[in-house]
């Protein structure tokens, strides 16, 4: 079997997994990988869980999963951060400032998209 390497990790990953695995944690991790989602499913599930109440064997199947890919993690965490900071967007409408775009650059912008 050849070396295997893992996808890039950015510096501040803390998952638990380490970087290089020899023959029997790489089984153990394609065993998890069977029944775990993937990463193209959790994106879709993570959407899903924001309209609804995931399953706990759903959660679990996710938390396991974080375990090994810290790039799902992360979205799941930036997909919380836009749902609280969406959350607080009717009480901060009177900071929205009403400046208009003034008419010369209106002008610009479609003459501009006419070429």
């Amino acid at each position: 079997m050849s070396e295997w390497t893992p996808n890039p990790r950015p510096p501040d990953d803390t998952s638990v997994v380490q970087e290089h695995r020899n023959w029997f944690q790489l089984q153990i991790v394609l065993l998890i990988c069977r029944f775990t989602p993937t990463c193209p499913e959790v994106v879709r599930i993570l959407s899903l869980g924001m309209d609804k109440q995931l399953s706990l064997m759903m959660r679990m199947k996710l938390r396991i999963h974080y375990l090994m890919c810290s790039f799902c993690e992360r979205y799941m965490k930036q997909l919380k951060y836009i749902r609280q900071v969406s959350r607080e967007f009717p009480e901060k409408i009177g900071e929205v400032s009403d400046a208009k775009l003034p008419a010369e650059a209106k002008q610009r912008l479609k003459e501009a998209l006419r070429q």
